[in-house]
Formats: structure tokens, sequence, C-alpha cells
């Protein structure tokens, strides 16, 4: 078997992207594909921009298996550069013509190297499959524990079906607004304001310690306004616009916030990235009231928009809670699973792949 691969970061990224890029992400996509009848898989056009681009937050490793010149497989490695620095994300993928022939796995002992190379102590994958499957079924999820993996967290993802009746959308919000006396909920479309900036980057600190993260080892990140624009930079180069709802309280303080997105290259769907009440805050239904703003908001800028996907933790009760007063149903779960990069090398064969130049 050979590869051959690239990193955002690499000077050729952009001429190995000419080359490989759209059979990586053929594999990619027919991978993910099976058994799903929704796979949420970034578009063609948003990975390719997030390669090409480059990032100061992430370092990103694509790589492209080949047998006798034929793509069978892909893999993703994902390393955070500020904090996190102990894990590295994987995820290997095999296209569905090639599976059961040892495939995977000599290309997760290569994604496994280049984990070891850069110092990664940890590794993460993530497993997305049909609710209506239990993980001893399924492909996915058998293949990760056989290779030493233990489940951290288990997620799930919702959809919303649009548009949702304005009754129910009203009867919330003034149920919500019953319980939030004090406290101001506002939103816009595209970049943060620049008065608003710091405070949306200790909010973005606080997602990483204020949501449940269950069994998973989890660092507080580090964010401030130049990350925030760095993750609105990529948005943009992906043809990602966004919306942001927030809640602040009495003092003008941001104490909750919401983000939807949409992709020029998926319009039909809007994605709902992270909610937050900080801890402090909560049980004024501050959550309720910025997803009803920013779902209101988006429609109205974007109404070809058909469903609305989001993603929580099955133990985050409350969220949960919000999202199916809302409407949304219960499609898939994804389990989150980590073991240290020793444990899962053992558990492997010898394997050698050869770079192809």
């Amino acid at each position: 078997m050979e590869f051959t691969g690239t990193t955002n970061a690499a000077p050729d990224r952009r001429d190995w992207a000419r080359r490989w890029f759209d059979p990586w992400y053929d594999v990619l996509a027919a991978g993910e594909a099976v058994g799903r009848d929704d796979p949420s898989t970034w578009r063609r056009g948003e990975l390719r921009a997030a390669l090409e681009r480059g990032s100061t937050e992430q370092l990103r490793h694509h790589v492209l298996a080949l047998e006798h010149g034929e793509p069978v497989a892909v893999a993703e490695v994902e390393l955070y550069l500020r904090d996190n620095t102990h894990v590295a994300w994987v995820n290997v993928v095999v296209h569905p013509a090639h599976r059961r022939r040892g495939v995977g796995t000599a290309l997760l002992s290569h994604a496994l190297d280049v984990v070891a190379a850069a110092g990664r102590t940890s590794v993460r994958v993530s497993v997305d499959r049909p609710a209506a499957v239990d993980e001893t079924r399924w492909p996915g999820s058998v293949a990760a524990r056989r290779r030493g993996f233990i489940r951290g967290q288990l997620a799930a993802r919702r959809q919303l079906p649009l548009p949702v009746p304005p009754t129910r959308l009203a009867a919330l919000e003034s149920d919500a607004r019953a319980h939030a006396a004090g406290y101001a909920v506002r939103s816009w479309a595209g970049p943060v304001p620049e008065e608003d900036l710091e405070a949306l980057a200790r909010l973005n600190a606080r997602m990483s310690t204020d949501v449940p993260r269950d069994d998973l080892t989890v660092e507080p990140e580090v964010w401030d306004g130049a990350r925030v624009r760095e993750v609105e930079a990529e948005r943009a180069a992906q043809g990602r616009r966004q919306w942001v709802a927030v809640a602040a309280d009495g003092g003008g303080q941001l104490v909750a916030y919401t983000v939807l997105v949409v992709s020029d290259d998926e319009p039909e769907r809007l994605i709902q990235l992270d909610t937050l009440v900080v801890a402090e805050h909560r049980g004024h239904r501050l959550g309720t009231l910025v997803k009803l703003e920013c779902l209101r908001r988006a429609v109205a800028d974007h109404p070809a928009a058909q469903r609305v996907s989001t993603w929580n933790a099955v133990s985050n009760a409350p969220m949960v809670a919000v999202n199916e007063a809302m409407g949304f149903v219960l499609d898939e779960f994804i389990e989150e699973l980590e073991a240290p990069l020793a444990a899962v090398r053992r558990t492997l064969p010898d394997q050698t792949l050869r770079s192809r130049t």
C-alpha cells in the first residue's frame, strides 16, 4: 500500500490538493455515507478551503491510501496548537469497496505514527451511527473498541425540520421570558462586533469548562479575540455564514450565546454550533431565548434552510430538553472515544506504508 498526504501548513499543499484532494474527498464521502441517511460530512469546498487556507490554531494532516494507484482509504489527524496538546483527533475512513482487507488497520498504523511524531500521547476518535443501531452492531464502534478505545462521552444529533410552527416558538419564548427578567437578548449576522469580541472569546473559553465532558480528558481552551477572528476567517473562506445571539445580564455582561452557520455548499442545512449559558446564570431559560433569537434571525436571512442540525452530550439534560421542546428529533448518536497512544499501537500488527512522491 502507498500513501500520499499533506498538511494545512505544508508549502506545497495547494499543489497536492490540485492532484489528490478530489479523490481523497470522494473516499471520505463514500465511506461516511454507509448506513446513514443524512451524513453531516463537511462539504467538498469547505474541507478544501480549510486545507488550502491554513490555520494558526490547528494542524490538520490529510492522508490518502492507494492500492495499485487506486484510492482506497483516507485519514485525518487534527492537532490543536494552543491547548489540549496531549491529544490528537484521528479519523480513518475506508471506501466501502475495500473494507475487511486490512486497509483501515494499515492506515491507522500510519496515522498513529503521525500522532507519535507530533508528541501526542492520547488519541481520540468519533463514531457516528444511526440512533436505531446498537453500538455492538455498528462496524465503526466495534472496530474502535477492538483497538482499545474507551467511550468517554455519548453525544446525540437532533434535527429540526423547518419551518417551525410559529405558535410553538411564541409559546416557548413567552414562557422563557417570564424567567429572564433583567436579561437582554440580541443577535447579529456575520463577524462579532468589535465591542463584543473579548466577551465572546471568554464565553468560548467557558464552553470548554462549563458543558458536560463526562469521562473525556479535556483541558480548558485558550481563547482571545484573535482566535475568534481566526475562526471567523476560516468560516468565510469555507463559504460559511454565521449568526450569533447573546444574552446580557443587567450590568451588560454577556452570559449566554449560541451560533448558527450555513454553508454555500449545503444551503438547506443550518448547523447549530456552540450554545452556552455560564453556570452562574442558569435557570433563567437563557438557552431557550438565545436559540430562538438566533433561529429567527437566521431563517429570516436565509429562507432556503430546510432543517437545523444540532449536537449535544446525552448527559446535558437541560440543553436536550430545550432542543426537544423546540421540536428537534433524535436521529444519530456520536461516540467520543479515546485511548493512550501506546495502548492503541499495541493492538496493531506491524504494517508498512510507502510514501508516494
